[in-house]
C-alpha cells in the first residue's frame, strides 16, 4: 500500500459525516471547550487594559487640548 492510498483512504473515511460529527463531539469540542476556560480570564483581562488604555489616551488629548486653548505666558528674563 503506497502512503498516497492510505492518506485517501483516511480522507474517505474522515470524510463520512457520521465520523466527521463523532470527532467533533468527542475530540474538537472538547478541547476547545478546555481551551476556552484556560484562555478566557486572559482576554477579559486584555480587554480591561485596553479600556484603561483608551481612557488614560483619552484624558491625555482632552489636557492637551485645554491647554492649547489657554497659553501660558513665559515671562523672559533680562540679558
Amino acid at each position: 500500500m503506497t502512503k498516497n492510498t492510505f492518506f485517501n483512504r483516511v480522507l474517505q473515511y474522515i470524510g463520512k459525516e457520521e465520523i466527521r460529527q463523532r470527532l467533533h463531539d468527542d475530540i474538537i469540542d472538547p478541547i476547545m471547550d478546555h481551551v476556552m476556560k484556560r484562555v478566557f480570564p486572559y482576554i477579559i483581562l486584555t480587554c480591561i487594559l485596553f479600556i484603561l488604555l483608551l481612557i488614560i489616551v483619552m484624558v491625555t488629548l482632552g489636557i492637551i487640548i485645554f491647554h492649547l486653548r489657554n497659553p501660558v505666558s513665559i515671562p523672559l528674563a533680562p540679558v
